[in-house]
């Protein structure tokens, strides 16, 4: 192997191999690059094999923004997985917990994707996607100039509803309150050594909320994360190595 930065974090592992180890991984990319059409985003057959054999030896979560019930689209019930940023925690054995008023939000959102065609029509090419839960407004394919006007739109749902407004990759969205990537994992972890891998700004919450683990940063940018990966082809070579 001649990667560095993948022997590096092979080298930190080494010291919580043998400890017990949970690894967390986000989804989109980090796991599978980013795409414009979110709701295509299957994993390929190799990424899919390398879970599989991760998850025989380790114990393995995919920590994700999307719904559960489209993550369980993409890569079924084997997994354990962390949806909408933690808000919803499913094991692999059926079990199923969801962050407090989770269903008053839920009905939220469901309200007002009912009213998307207003959306569509003020800002032509948006994509709203409910992610029962949560309310994403992608602006790949919206006109730049109307993206700040979209954004404050938005914002003032958020302030009406009580929901959280987050301004992320080409999209704005509306989260549950309180749900939080780094605070769900601390939770969880329950101070167990752990490797932590993600692309975006919920994954900086699960870093700097869990200093003391082996933490990846995928992709470009300032980081609280202790190393370093270009994109999600190098997390899969260091995968395989795990």
């Amino acid at each position: 192997m001649e990667n560095q930065k993948v022997l590096n974090i092979l080298l930190d592992f080494r010291q919580i191999r043998d400890s017990d180890p949970v690894i967390f991984l986000d989804y989109d990319g980090t796991l599978v690059p980013i795409i414009k059409n979110p709701e295509e985003s299957y994993p390929d057959h190799e990424i899919m094999g390398i879970l599989e054999l991760l998850r025989k030896k380790y114990e393995l979560y995919i920590v994700t923004g999307r719904s559960l019930r489209e993550i369980r689209e993409f890569i079924g019930p084997s997994f354990n997985v962390m949806a909408l940023h933690g808000a919803i925690l499913s094991l692999e054995d059926g079990t199923t917990n969801f962050v407090n008023n989770y269903s008053k939000y839920r009905k939220i959102c469901d309200n007002i994707y009912e009213k998307k065609d207003e959306f569509v029509k003020k800002y032509p090419g948006v994509q709203i996607i409910n992610k029962d839960g949560g309310l994403v407004f992608t602006k790949w394919y919206v006109s730049p100039d109307l993206y700040e006007k979209l954004q404050e739109d938005v914002r003032n749902i958020a302030t009406r509803t009580g929901m959280y407004l987050y301004l992320g990759k080409m999209i704005v969205e509306l989260r549950i309150p309180g749900a939080d990537k780094g605070k769900a994992i601390k939770e969880l972890r329950k101070g167990r050594p752990a490797l932590i891998a993600g692309d975006d700004i919920t994954d900086e919450d699960a870093f700097r909320l869990n200093p003391d683990t082996v933490s990846i940063h995928i992709g470009k940018g300032e980081t609280a994360a202790k190393h370093t990966l270009e994109n999600y082809l190098e997390l899969r070579e260091l995968l395989k190595a795990l």
